[in-house]
């Protein structure tokens, strides 16, 4: 059986929160859809990191974690995972939160692709840079 466990929240300070956004967008049949994006600056380009459920029925808790707000905070620890063998792999879990009257309601979620796992990194690296100045 795998065990988990974290080590940190938020990798980066207070004041340096991130947002991710629910955009909404028409597909190729004509429906409407919602993308949630996190946007930012790195070396003064404009990007925009891309998240997805971590699973296919993911999107109902993601709707319900924006009909609280608009944006909601991203929360990113570092988690270990033990398997049966006793290895350990390190990873990174990322978590979309709003609050509503003191309740929390809070859905995991991924970068969509590599790429955006990268920019979410650079992102993070230069937020982190600029604070240490």
């Amino acid at each position: 059986m795998e065990n988990k466990e974290k080590e940190t929240k938020n990798e980066i300070k207070e004041e340096n929160k991130l947002f991710v956004e629910r955009e909404k967008f028409k597909g190729s049949d004509g429906k409407d859809y919602w993308s949630y994006v996190l946007k930012g600056k790195v070396r003064n380009r404009d990007i925009k990191v891309d998240f997805a459920p971590k699973d296919k029925g993911g999107y109902e808790p993601l709707d319900i974690v924006f009909e609280v707000a608009p944006k909601a905070e991203l929360l990113i620890s570092d988690e270990i995972m033990t398997d049966n063998a006793g290895n350990k792999t390190k990873y990174k879990a990322y978590c979309v939160r709003t609050v509503e009257n003191g309740v929390p309601y809070e859905c995991n979620v991924k970068p969509a692709r590599d790429s955006d796992k990268a920019l979410l990194g650079m992102l993070i690296n230069q937020l982190n840079a600029d604070k240490a100045k």
